[in-house]
């Protein structure tokens, strides 16, 4: 078997391109307020100073970045569209409308103010990123990506919420897969957050998720989706 060509596990439908597969985060817009953005921002400038020193090395200091500002999002209240079934199935609904044509969707979790995906884009893209942390999505090797899974929900969203205004934050978190093991540890960070959050006490019972598209196919708790 070619380096190009292996099979992950859980029975999944397509083959894994290593270094292709990338899990994002976006989030709504003002779902941070600015005393969270500030420590975050102080946060970075502490690990970039760590980067520059070779102390830490930059993957590290991305994951130790991402784990803060997941844990904001998760303790932040004052957005929290995401939360309306209407606007979930909108995103559910354009996440799998996509799958095969832009992308190869493997995980997703709609949470309270941010969406958790794992997919692998059907074109190549460029994959190293100098900074850590977010992204301007006009910017992101995943814009055509970000562009398609943004624009139409927002106009849908705010259609069916009868208001105007923004409503993604242009930002975004994504990070480029090494191997397997990494790919499988993102699945189960996926399946376990809404718990960690203490949405459910169940990971299946997150109903806007692949672990609970994949539950009600095969009976299966796992974070991994299958398509026929």
């Amino acid at each position: 078997m070619s380096v190009k060509e292996i099979i992950t596990r859980r029975r999944l439908p397509h083959w894994y391109v290593p270094g292709a597969a990338h899990f994002i985060t976006y989030r709504l817009h003002g779902s941070l307020p600015q005393q969270a953005i500030d420590q975050l921002k102080a946060r970075k400038a502490e690990l970039t100073n760590q980067v520059r020193g070779k102390t830490l090395d930059k993957e590290r200091a991305h994951k130790q970045l991402f784990a803060m500002f997941d844990s904001l999002l998760d303790r932040c209240h004052d957005e929290r569209l995401l939360t309306d079934p209407r606007v979930a199935a909108v995103i559910r609904s354009n996440l799998y409308h996509h799958h095969g044509s832009k992308y190869f969707l493997h995980a997703y979790c709609v949470m309270a103010n941010h969406v958790h995906v794992l997919l692998q884009p059907t074109e190549t893209c460029r994959i190293e990123i100098d900074d850590i942390g977010e992204h301007d999505d006009s910017v992101s090797p995943l814009s055509k990506i970000m562009h398609s899974l943004k624009s139409y929900t927002a106009h849908e969203a705010n259609r069916r919420l009868h208001r105007t205004g923004t409503f993604w934050q242009s930002e975004s978190y994504d990070h480029w897969v090494r191997d397997e093991d990494e790919l499988e540890r993102i699945v189960n960070y996926i399946m376990e957050n809404p718990m960690k959050a203490g949405i459910v006490q169940s990971p299946q019972h997150a109903y806007f998720s692949s672990c609970h598209d994949r539950y009600l196919t095969d009976g299966e708790i796992s974070g991994w989706l299958i398509f026929p």
